[in-house]
C-alpha cells in the first residue's frame, strides 16, 4: 500500500472514530437523568476546544516542521477518549472524553498538511479534495454503523468501535514515513504569526465560516426539526442525514477532478453558495418528508465544493513553512460559524416560533457569500487582464510579419503588479461580505 493510501485509510479511520458514537451521546446522556444543560455542556466542549487550540497545534507544528508526530498524538487520543466513554459511561466521563476529543480534532490540520506539503499551488485542490472525501466518508461510515448497531447494542459497542478504529489508525500513523530536512532554522514564532495579514487568508476563512455554519445550522440541527415537524420516524431523519453526508463526500471528491478545476472556484463557489440558499428556501416550503430527501443532495454536493475550495484558496499563497499555523487560524475561524450561526438562527426561532426565520436569515448568508464570491473572482480577473494590457514588450525589428506587441502573462508581470492584484481584491470582497452581513442582520 502506498503511503498516500496509508494516509487515506489513516485519515477515514480516525473521522471513524470521532463520530460513530456521536449520534446517540444526547439521548444517551439524557436517558440517565442528566439535565440538558449539562448534556449541551458535554457537547459544546468538544468544538471549543478544537477553537483555542488549533492555532498553537498550528505554530508548534511550523517550529518542528514535521507533521507525523501530531498524527500518531490525535490518532491515539481519539482511542483514549473513548477509553474513558467505555469505563466511565456517565456524565462526567462523557465530558472528560469529549475535551481529549476536542485536543484530537485539533491535530486534523496535521494531517492535511501532511498530505499536501509537497504539492504545488495548481495541485493543492486536487490534494485537498482527496483529503476532504476520506475524511467525510469516515464520518459517513461511523453514522451507518450507529444508525445499525446501536438499538441492539447499545453506546458500549459504540465506544468499542471508536476504541478500535482509534487504535488501528495509530498503528498505521507509525508506519508514515516523513522526511524532516534539519538543514532548515527554525522560523521565530513572529514570522510565523505573519500570515495573519494576508488578506486572502481572511476572506476565505469568512466564505468558509459562513458555509460550515449554514451546514451546521440546517443538516446537523434544525433540518432534523424541520422533518420531526412534518411527521418523520427516526430511519427517514437517519437517511436524511446519510443523503447529505454522502453527497457531500462525493462533492469533495469531484472538487478535486480535472473537469471541476477546469471550471474553476469563481464560477462553482458562486453558484453552490446560490444553491445552498435554495436549499435553506426549500426546507421551510415543502410539506412532504419525502420531498426533504432528495432535497439533501442540494446541501451536500455544493457544499463539498465550497469548503474544499476554500480551504485550498486560502492556502494557496502562503509559503510552505507557515502553512499549518494559517491553516490554525482557517479552521477556527470556520469553528466561530459552527458556533455562532446555529445560535443565531435559533435565537430567532425561539423569538418569532416559526422555523422559516431561522432558514431564511441562512439563505441570506449563503447569498451575500456568494455575492461577495463573485465580487472577488470577478476584479481578480479584471486586474489580471488589465496587468497582462499594460505590460507589454517591443517584438525585435526582424519579426514585423508578427503581431507588432506581444503580451506578458500575469505571471511574468513585475512583483510589484502582482502585490497590488492580492492586496486590493481581498479588500473589495471582504468589504463586499460585510455589507451583505449588514443586509442578513437588517431584513431579520
Amino acid at each position: 500500500m502506498s503511503q498516500t493510501a496509508r494516509l487515506l485509510l489513516i485519515i477515514g479511520l480516525f473521522w471513524f472514530t470521532q463520530y460513530v458514537y456521536v449520534p446517540y451521546t444526547t439521548p444517551f446522556l439524557l436517558a440517565q437523568k442528566i439535565s440538558a444543560d449539562f448534556v449541551g455542556l458535554v457537547v459544546g466542549f468538544y468544538g471549543a476546544v478544537p477553537f483555542f487550540t488549533r492555532i498553537f497545534v498550528g505554530i508548534f507544528s511550523d517550529r518542528i516542521g514535521v507533521y507525523k508526530p501530531m498524527i500518531i498524538t490525535g490518532c491515539a487520543s481519539a482511542a483514549l477518549a473513548s477509553m474513558i466513554r467505555l469505563y466511565m459511561p456517565t456524565g462526567e466521563g462523557f465530558l472528560i472524553a469529549n475535551i481529549i476529543s476536542g485536543f484530537s480534532s485539533s491535530m486534523w490540520m496535521c494531517f492535511i498538511l501532511f498530505h499536501t506539503k509537497m504539492l504545488t499551488s495548481e495541485n493543492l485542490q486536487r490534494g485537498m479534495g482527496y483529503v476532504l472525501a476520506a475524511c467525510n466518508s469516515g464520518i459517513l461510515l461511523g453514522f451507518l454503523a450507529s444508525a445499525a448497531l446501536y438499538q441492539d447494542y447499545g453506546m458500549f459497542l459504540m465506544c468499542l468501535l471508536s476504541v478500535c478504529g482509534g487504535t488501528a489508525a495509530t498503528v498505521l500513523a507509525l508506519t508514515l514515513k516523513e522526511h524532516h530536512d534539519t538543514s532548515i532554522s527554525v522560523p521565530r514564532i513572529s514570522d510565523l504569526l505573519h500570515v495573519a495579514w494576508n488578506r486572502r487568508l481572511w476572506f476565505f476563512s469568512v466564505i468558509g465560516m459562513i458555509q460550515q455554519g449554514i451546514l451546521m445550522g440546517t443538516a446537523m440541527s434544525f433540518s432534523n426539526e424541520v422533518a420531526h415537524s412534518l411527521g418523520a420516524s427516526a430511519w427517514q431523519i437517519g437517511i436524511m442525514t446519510m443523503t447529505m453526508t454522502a453527497s457531500y463526500t462525493a462533492s469533495c471528491f469531484m472538487s478535486s477532478t480535472h473537469f471541476a478545476i477546469r471550471i474553476g472556484p469563481g464560477i462553482l463557489m458562486t453558484a453552490s453558495q446560490l444553491c445552498m440558499a435554495l436549499y435553506c428556501v426549500l426546507m421551510v416550503s415543502l410539506d412532504n418528508v419525502y420531498a426533504l430527501i432528495p432535497v439533501q443532495l442540494l446541501l451536500g454536493t455544493t457544499g463539498g465544493f465550497v469548503f474544499s475550495w476554500c480551504s485550498s484558496e486560502a492556502l494557496s499563497q502562503i509559503e510552505s513553512y507557515r502553512r499549518s499555523t494559517a491553516l490554525g487560524i482557517f479552521q477556527s475561524m470556520f469553528a466561530i460559524g459552527m458556533t455562532g450561526v446555529p445560535i443565531v438562527a435559533g435565537y430567532l426561532f425561539a423569538k418569532t416560533s416559526s422555523l422559516d426565520t431561522a432558514f431564511f436569515f441562512q439563505s441570506v448568508l449563503a447569498v451575500g457569500g456568494a455575492i461577495a464570491t463573485a465580487v472577488y473572482y470577478m476584479r481578480r480577473r479584471h486586474l489580471r487582464r488589465k496587468g497582462a494590457a499594460v505590460w507589454q514588450t517591443p517584438v525585435p525589428a526582424h519579426h514585423r510579419h508578427q503581431p507588432r506587441l506581444r503580451l506578458r502573462t500575469l505571471s511574468s508581470a513585475s512583483p510589484a503588479h502582482c502585490s497590488v492584484s492580492r492586496t486590493w481584491a481581498p479588500v473589495i470582497s471582504c468589504a463586499c461580505t460585510r455589507a451583505c452581513c449588514c443586509l442578513a442582520c437588517y431584513c431579520q
